[in-house]
């Protein structure tokens, strides 16, 4: 089994898992939300109603006293039965209004006031009920006690504006602290729905950045062993697939190079008679020549060298590509590998009337003699090919941090910005061939990089103004 976190088997159920998993803290803080300020809604809109019942009572009762005093100044005054009723209905009225404040006063200077206006009022009533007329001075003389409900009443009406006040402070306060816990609600869930998308995009982006680790692997053509790939059942398969690819690949690649190697053997036994024979011929030994079988002669010596080095590159080639061990590296100058290197390119270079320029700032370097010359060679020779008639090429070197750097450039022309990976490609044959050349066998690059590979240096196409087309190498020293 693979180690790491729980993944379920599809990865399209991961999706909707991470995706239900990062709405629930959502959902939840949304509802409680709701929840809180519906009960902040609710308690304000019962605050509103109490308030103003209370209000409108209490004003109600402060009426209700000079209505009562009203009355029972008609009845006794007037000394008129009639009006008996009306100072009846008048304290119960009153008293009606008492009895339901009473249930809903909940501070208590509110509610002993309003005990106090109910004593009062009933002991005042008993003095006024009908029954016994009193007459003027007997009323007046109850001014006092009039004046006395009168200030108990606006005493309470003052006492239940200071208490409704103070529940609207508190309401006030009650609505803050609902918008605080809201905030710190909204913060924690901040941080929790981040912390869960981060999780779950790691478990997500974590196999995928697997599989492009294993594509990108195959595609810079290594084929040893892609890295296990962990995740849900459908990628872990889309893995082992990937991993098949590269098994056949590498298949095909020892079959590559079992049949370059084949080939090139086989080649070797008869082109050794060719060459033997194109020698036998040149000495004159099966008769004289005339100046145009001589010639053919030459033509087909050419010819035969070239098909020599062509299958000398093969085999090189298939020599790299199965790690053979490299030879232990020493000191070379590079001026005489470079006149090695030039001197067998002599006679292309002085038909095509091309001058070879040298700035060797790093004079030697730390490689073996024969690799070092095959690197040189492929270069130049690329070089020659696709320079124009009384051309230039350049061959630069420098120190480069505990490295050399070499560079050979050349004025032909150019190759384009899509190819400049490509080159280096085994059999990879640019756009831009020179119309006259044999066209070569596209291993010459390749062996380029292979050997630089080989000892840890690097190759790349640069822009070096005013070449037209320029070879870095960086060979450790």
């Amino acid at each position: 089994m693979l180690s790491g976190p729980y993944y379920p088997r599809s990865f399209t159920i991961l999706v909707i898992v991470a995706m239900g998993v990062l709405i629930v803290p959502l959902a939840s803080g949304l509802i409680n939300a709701v929840h809180v300020l519906q009960g902040v809604v609710d308690t304000q809109r019962q605050f509103t109603r109490t308030s103003l019942a209370v209000t409108r009572d209490v004003r109600q009762i402060v009426e209700s006293v000079s209505q009562l005093q009203r009355a029972a100044g008609q009845y006794h005054l007037l000394q008129d039965a009639e009006f008996a009723p009306a100072l009846r209905a008048s304290f119960d009225d009153l008293q009606t209004q008492l009895t339901q404040l009473d249930g809903q006063l909940v501070d208590a200077p509110s509610r002993t006031t309003l005990a106090t206006l109910q004593t009062r009022s009933r002991a005042l009533y008993r003095q006024l009920q009908p029954g016994t007329f009193l007459d003027n001075d007997q009323f007046h003389a109850l001014d006092p006690t009039f004046d006395s409900l009168h200030d108990t009443a606006r005493t309470l009406l003052v006492q239940a504006d200071a208490a409704v006040q103070h529940e609207l402070r508190a309401l006030e306060g009650t609505v803050q602290s609902t918008r605080r816990r809201l905030i710190v609600l909204a913060l924690a869930l901040i941080p929790l729905t981040l912390l869960l998308a981060a999780v779950f995009s790691w478990m997500i982006n974590r196999p995928i950045k697997q599989l492009k680790a294993s594509i990108q692997q195959l595609g810079q053509a290594d084929l040893h062993p892609l890295p296990a790939i962990s995740g849900p059942q459908d990628i872990v398969e889309l893995g082992r697939e990937i991993d098949w690819l590269r098994q056949r690949l590498q298949a095909l690649e020892e079959q590559k190079l079992r049949f370059l190697r084949h080939v090139s053997h086989e080649l070797k036994t008869p082109l050794a008679s060719l060459r033997e024979g194109v020698a036998l011929l040149g000495d004159e030994l099966a008769g004289s020549l005339n100046p145009r079988q001589r010639t053919i002669v030459g033509i087909m010596d050419s010819g035969s060298r070239d098909l020599q080095k062509r299958i000398e590159d093969l085999i090189r080639y298939g020599g790299m590509m199965h790690a053979a061990p490299q030879p232990p590296a020493t000191s070379q100058a590079l001026a005489d590998a470079l006149a090695a290197v030039l001197g067998r390119q002599r006679l292309a270079l002085d038909a095509r009337r091309i001058q070879v320029e040298t700035q060797l700032a790093a004079p030697s370097l730390q490689a073996d003699r024969g690799q070092l010359e095959t690197v040189l060679d492929n270069l130049l020779s690329n070089a020659v090919k696709f320079s124009p008639d009384d051309g230039r090429i350049l061959v630069k070197s420098e120190p480069a941090d505990g490295a050399v750097a070499v560079w050979i450039c050349d004025q032909g022309g150019g190759i384009p910005e899509t190819e400049h990976t490509r080159i280096f490609e085994p059999f990879f044959q640019g756009a831009r061939q020179p119309a006259s050349v044999v066209k070569g066998s596209g291993l010459g690059l390749s062996i380029v990089r292979e050997s630089l590979l080989a000892v840890g240096g690097s190759v790349e196409v640069i822009d070096c103004p005013p070449w037209s087309t320029c070879f870095k190498l960086t060979w450790p020293n």
